[in-house]
């Protein structure tokens, strides 16, 4: 593994942007509290040579941060040791600091495309090398996760939610990510595509040795090779066209030199998730249009698997609407019940659920039949047939 992270960051000439006494930040993926072998943090054989390489340059300080999905207090700290990130960092004399545990402040986004301001570590402003350190994974929401959506972890635990609330639609809240990554934007990346997901992640998916380092200073750019790496269609990844109109980077192929390995040589169709379409409507709605019909009609039916369901708590308290509710009995074999109508669809019980009890499915055709939303609509189009119909008959 050190090896082929020296050569990505050998390849693209990285040591151009080092300096001795650096205090340098790691915003490592710290989604929840599973092992390395599950493929949901940064691997600790990653950022064990990421360091290693720095060390190169003498920094001052080096920092392993995230703030994890979850909203309960204690909870990156459970990540870090579980993911084995503490160990490691303890062992190769870097500080594993919680984004929650620094001390804050507010962030004004440079020219928002939604979102104005968000309360981060001080640390993001004052580094002088943030390294983003993203892994390789299908996403529900957003489709993929790898570079610009790691950095939606430097927003503060509860912070993610509330995002999440007042981002409905996908296009918005991707929107919402290309704002939160422009106030980073990360100087060097480091993708961790050696185990990643496929299916259902970025927490419960199938597991896919691809065995491979990605190394760039433009994040939008390798964002465009990993899903032309693993087969996601750049054109569903918003946040790839609005980061690019902000300036952010390059989202276009023909724009990016790629050194070592080609895309072909490494190709990999993941399976992609069975995930919500909200917000990727088939046809150009006005978004006031979308905001009402979106919920109703592009939701996804969330089920929770009796057999893996320990019922501790962990869905109904990080669900930022009070969708999910407790059983009346913690029994074993009840599960949570699900609010239809309360749900945004942001999938933040499935991504923070430690025992993959959370299944969810996205129905268009049944949504249409059994939402007023999607009636309506039915109506409307067989009342237009029927119009059009009559006038053929006396005009023709």
């Amino acid at each position: 593994m050190e090896s082929a992270v020296f050569g990505a960051l050998d390849l693209i000439g990285a040591a151009s942007i080092m300096r001795e006494g650096m205090t340098i930040l790691l915003k490592a993926n710290l989604l929840s509290a599973n092992p390395p072998e599950r493929a949901v943090c940064t691997h600790p054989a990653i950022v064990t040579a990421v360091i290693h390489w720095l060390k190169q340059f003498s920094p001052a300080r080096i920092v392993l941060s995230d703030s994890t999905a979850s909203i309960s207090v204690g909870s990156t700290e459970k990540v870090l040791k579980v993911s084995g990130l503490k160990e490691t960092c303890e062992r190769e004399g870097a500080e594993a600091i919680p984004i929650e545990k620094m001390e804050r402040t507010i962030y004004t986004v440079p020219d928002p495309l939604v979102l104005k301001s968000f309360p981060s570590a001080t640390l993001i402003g004052e580094a002088d090398l943030i390294i983003n350190l993203p892994k390789i994974k299908t996403h529900n929401l957003t489709i993929l996760t790898c570079c610009i959506k790691n950095m939606f972890g430097t927003i503060i635990l509860g912070q993610k939610p509330k995002t999440h609330v007042q981002f409905p639609l996908v296009r918005d809240f991707e929107k919402a990510l290309v704002d939160i990554y422009s106030v980073s934007k990360p100087q060097l990346t480091v993708v961790d595509g050696y185990l990643c997901q496929e299916g259902y992640g970025p927490s419960a998916g199938d597991i896919v040795k691809l065995d491979l380092v990605l190394a760039g200073f433009d994040g939008v750019a390798l964002d465009t090779v990993v899903a032309n790496i693993t087969g996601v269609p750049v054109n569903r990844l918003y946040y790839l066209e609005y980061a690019e109109q902000k300036g952010l980077g390059t989202a276009k192929l023909d724009g990016i030199e790629v050194r070592g390995e080609s895309i072909e040589a490494v190709k990999h169709a993941f399976k992609l998730p069975k995930g919500s379409t909200i917000g990727y409507y088939p046809v150009p709605l006005p978004r006031s249009l979308a905001r009402r019909l979106g919920p109703a009609l592009m939701k996804a039916t969330i089920t929770f698997d009796p057999k893996r369901c320990r019922r501790c708590g962990t869905c109904w308290k990080n669900c930022p609407v009070q969708a999910i509710t407790p059983p009346a009995s913690l029994a074993e074999g009840n599960v949570p019940s699900w609010n239809r109508n309360k749900c945004i669809t942001c999938y933040c019980c499935a991504e923070t659920c430690p025992y993959e009890a959370v299944r969810l499915n996205a129905n268009i055709a049944k949504n249409f039949f059994t939402t007023w939303p999607g009636l309506s609509c039915v109506a409307t189009l067989v009342a237009i047939i029927v119009v059009i119909a009559l006038l053929a008959y006396f005009l023709l």
